[in-house]
């Protein structure tokens, strides 16, 4: 059925003729005639079916308890785009036009469930980099092929394709087709998720034109406790243990395998017992879009404004955060040591005249702390010829049994559980945790309100938990919900606001971290569980307790891999020493 709908778009986008372009501006309502489930009521749980979904996807639905929603971070999040318009949705289409020529810049959306506000750019502009802030709609741009609007869209926070708990992870792609006719608007979504999906997902629906003096526009959201109980709390079922799971496919007499999703059980001659769709990830990327976003070249140091006086370095290694005002520079980790000179010169492309006074280290780990020296000689203190470099004590502790040079080390060393000092006109925010090591510093720049958390939440691994330089899982969970507390959304519905600069990866906020600090609680809890139940380490990895998030943080080679975080919370939980089984 897939195939069918993708081969009516194509044959509708390339038998109209190119001029013909029509107007979708009004106000429209969905028409919910189809897929009900998805519309109003919600599905029912357990629901997997018609999803071309991998082992990962179906253990992630198997782990989700609704109660989630009651989390204080997650009360207000909207739904994400691959989502959004299937649920119950009202939207007015309105357009920007360039005031001189009347040529089209943008479509623009306002979407009455969750007021979201969405932009279709029709000017050619790229997609934003790679490590640009993700948001609930994405960025979107657009064109017509003929009489149909097609819409790539990308930079999408993580989600669900079904509410039932199905997941669509930050690395999914949107293209939608919109084809009006008359008084009724077709939808068409073509969705590619290379950690959940095995081939794109593809729905059709249609909305109405509505009567404009619907005034039901507005979603007032004020996220609170709504019971006592641990606000860190993150709901959810530990394998095997989902109350409903079974309840679906007895009540409407359905084969389980058909229930539990997969991309062949989506073929008409697909029967229970047929072995299940090799994943090709070729497949899954087939229909990518062209539009993708911009990516560092090899070897390429850049700088993005973040907000306030705070800028992101990207490509030397680790991020570095720099703060430019009146005073100078703030500069919170150095990066790799082979990438300081570009780091230098775009510090001093942000800042020209201006000296690099304070040198803060989030941690110890090279990546982080490898221009310590050059960056430090490159600054001075108002009374020294040297940029002062600041971290915990156990930082300094742990470079001295590292062997790591003394002009690479931080001498101006903190020991209580937060430090402050005001620099460029806003207060400057160190708060340790004993972490990742015991040594980690999150910085807080309180009137740009931005908050730089190093390794404790990195975007592009699990959390590399070092049990040996005094690392904890439990220490890891509280800095990032340390991290919850300090950062605010930028309005009620939980986005924007405080921007978070993780170790590694893209700008992100609230939202972000309170879906990362749920994935570590929740390995957390079913490795607790297994080691309950006297489970050896090879047991535990046979097992899986990460399946449904290895595809977004996993590997299985480099400096941290997916083994390596098992086994330390492992040995963290069992109180097991290194090499015993």
């Amino acid at each position: 059925m897939q195939r069918i709908v993708l081969l009516a778009v194509a044959l509708a986008v390339t038998a109209v003729p190119a001029a013909a372009q029509p107007s979708l501006v009004g106000d429209w309502s969905g028409r919910y005639h189809e897929d009900q489930g998805d519309r109003v009521p919600g599905e029912e749980p357990g629901d997997f079916s018609g999803l071309p979904i991998n082992e990962a996807a179906r253990m992630f639905g198997d782990s989700w308890d609704v109660a989630r929603h009651s989390v204080l971070e997650h009360q207000c999040q909207p739904y994400t785009l691959p989502y959004m318009f299937f649920g119950p949705n009202q939207f007015r289409i309105f357009e920007t036009r360039q005031p001189d020529t009347q040529e089209l810049v943008a479509i623009e959306m306002y979407l009455g469930t969750y007021q979201q506000r969405r932009t279709i750019w029709m000017d050619s502009r790229p997609h934003p980099p790679e490590y640009a802030p993700h948001t609930f709609m994405g960025f979107s741009t657009g064109a017509w092929n003929g009489d149909t609007l097609t819409v790539t869209t990308t930079h999408i926070k993580n989600g669900y394709f079904r509410r039932g708990g199905m997941p669509a992870s930050d690395r999914t792609t949107v293209v939608e087709h919109w084809i009006r006719h008359g008084n009724l608007l077709s939808h068409v979504t073509i969705a590619t998720d290379p950690v959940y999906l095995t081939e794109p997902y593809i729905r059709s629906q249609e909305f109405v034109a509505m009567d404009r003096n619907n005034t039901n526009w507005l979603y007032n959201c004020e996220y609170a406790m709504e019971l006592p109980k641990d606000k860190n709390e993150v709901p959810h079922y530990l394998p095997g243990r989902n109350p409903w799971d079974g309840e679906f496919e007895a009540k409407h007499a359905m084969p389980r395998a058909g229930v539990r999703g997969g991309a062949e059980t989506l073929l008409p001659e697909w029967k229970p017992g047929a072995p299940a769709a090799a994943v090709n990830p070729a497949k899954n990327g087939g229909f990518a879009p062209a539009v993708l976003p911009q990516r560092l070249a090899p070897g390429e140091v850049k700088a993005v404004h973040v907000q306030g006086n705070v800028h992101l370095i990207v490509g030397a290694g680790a991020n570095i955060a720099v703060q430019v005002g009146d005073d100078g520079v703030v500069v919170v980790d150095t990066g790799a040591a082979g990438a300081t000179d570009k780091v230098l010169a775009t510090i001093r492309d942000l800042a020209p005249g201006k000296e690099i006074r304070w040198v803060i280290n989030t941690n110890m780990r090279p990546d982080h702390t490898g221009g310590n020296e050059q960056v430090s000689k490159a600054g001075r203190t108002v009374n020294g010829n040297l940029a002062a470099i600041v971290a915990h004590e156990n930082v300094s502790a742990r470079m001295i049994e590292a062997k790591v040079p003394d002009a690479m080390r931080p001498y101006n060393t903190y020991f209580e559980d937060n430090r402050d000092f005001p620099y460029n006109g806003e207060p400057v925010m160190l708060y340790h945790f004993e972490s990742t090591t015991d040594g980690d510093t999150i910085v807080m720049f309180r009137r740009s309100d931005v908050l730089v958390t190093g390794d404790v939440f990195d975007l592009t691994a699990y959390p590399r938990i070092e049990r040996a330089n005094g690392g904890t899982v439990q220490g890891t969970i509280d800095a990032l919900n340390r991290v919850l507390d300090l950062a605010v959304p930028g309005k009620m519905l939980e986005e924007g606001g405080t921007y978070i600069i993780p170790g590694h990866g893209r700008i992100s906020d609230q939202a972000d971290v309170v879906k990362y600090r749920d994935m570590l609680v929740i390995i957390r809890d079913r490795i607790k569980d297994m080691v309950t139940k006297k489970m050896t380490l090879p047991q535990v990895m046979a097992a899986k307790p990460t399946l449904d998030y290895d595809g977004r943080f996993g590997a299985d080679t480099g400096p941290w891999t997916t083994a390596m975080f098992i086994e330390a919370i492992y040995r963290d939980l069992s109180g097991a020493a290194a090499g015993s089984k």
